[in-house]
């Protein structure tokens, strides 16, 4: 499944897709960092709630913005990489196996998985977003970003 994941990354790059999409999202700010990053969490987000795989979505997400990130400077990576890993906390919907552990485990319905986990991982995902865009606005004074 991950090396599905990569491999439908590269496949999406070599299409033209993931410039299109990344070049869309960055359209709306300029290609600024913030930007970049916001892109990085809706992209892996969206791909999460639509196959339900968490590491497929990061796998394919990184591979869309690898290319991406290489030929800007002044974005962080490690920013980028981390705002992916927030985009796939959230949205855990029924096509995802983790929202069956947590509606059997937990011995919800599934009305309340989707308030406990669905809401309660989007709301962990955009908090995550939020402190990420705070640090990259310290891109340049804290060591380790770039």
């Amino acid at each position: 499944m991950t090396g599905a994941g990569g491999a439908f990354g590269k496949i999406i790059n070599e299409t033209g897709i993931g410039k299109q999409l990344v070049e869309g999202m960055t359209g709306l700010t300029d290609g600024t960092g913030v930007a970049i990053l916001i892109a990085c969490f809706v992209i892996s987000q969206v791909l999460r709630a639509a196959q339900g795989s968490t590491t497929v979505a990061l796998v394919t997400t990184s591979a869309i913005f690898a290319p991406v990130l290489a030929s800007l400077s002044g974005v962080s990576a490690i920013l980028a990489s981390l705002a992916i890993c927030a985009g796939g906390i959230g949205l855990s919907l029924p096509n995802d196996s983790g929202f069956w552990v947590i509606n059997r485990f937990g011995k919800f319905d599934v009305p309340g998985t989707m308030r406990v986990w669905t809401v309660g991982g989007t709301i962990s995902g955009v908090t995550a977003l939020v402190v990420i865009l705070i640090l990259s606005m310290f891109t340049n004074s804290l060591p380790g970003l770039l």
